[in-house]
């Protein structure tokens, strides 16, 4: 029997805690209920103060993922170039080469000497010929003036003659 009491005795003793547990249960349910709403109208403010700021984030990672291509566009465009610029320097290369070997061989000046005073040699011919046709006009000049002033003079001749001729 004592056992029957005991159990009694627990079942009564579980009855009183289990209604203080649940007047404390349902205080802590109404709490939180509120605590709740009141998350629940937070969420809404800061979302509805967030919107414009998230509206921007949006706008700006869609540009930024637009830039992304555009710089990987750009990225493989430099990449070509790099690789035209890489083949022109050898190009460039290759005449600075051929250049430098010409160079060399124009740097041989024994040629370039003998054309000088052959240029020279040329030179004073040109001017020992001037000077020949020079005497030579003054000659042929001098002879048409002597040949004119002697046509002349056999003119004169020839008309005093004619004159003494029909005067006799």
């Amino acid at each position: 029997m004592e056992a029957v009491v005991s159990t009694q005795s627990t079942g009564k003793n579980m009855t009183t805690s289990l209604q203080s547990s649940k007047s404390q249960l349902d205080q802590m349910h109404e709490e939180i209920t509120r605590t709740l709403e009141k998350i629940g109208s937070r969420e809404k403010y800061i979302n509805s103060q967030m919107e414009a700021p998230l509206a921007e984030y949006r706008r700006l990672r869609d540009r930024l993922a637009e830039l992304e291509n555009k710089y990987q566009s750009a990225g493989s465009t430099v990449t070509e170039q790099s690789r035209a610029l890489a083949q022109i320097n050898e190009e460039l290369e290759t005449v600075k080469a051929q250049m430098d070997e010409k160079g060399t061989t124009m740097t041989d000046s024994g040629p370039l000497v003998k054309i000088k005073q052959a240029i020279t040699k040329i030179k004073n011919e040109l001017v020992q010929m001037e000077l020949r046709i020079g005497v030579l006009q003054h000659v042929v000049l001098t002879s048409k003036v002597n040949d004119k002033t002697a046509m002349q003079r056999d003119m004169r001749i020839d008309d005093q003659f004619h004159d003494l001729k029909t005067a006799f």
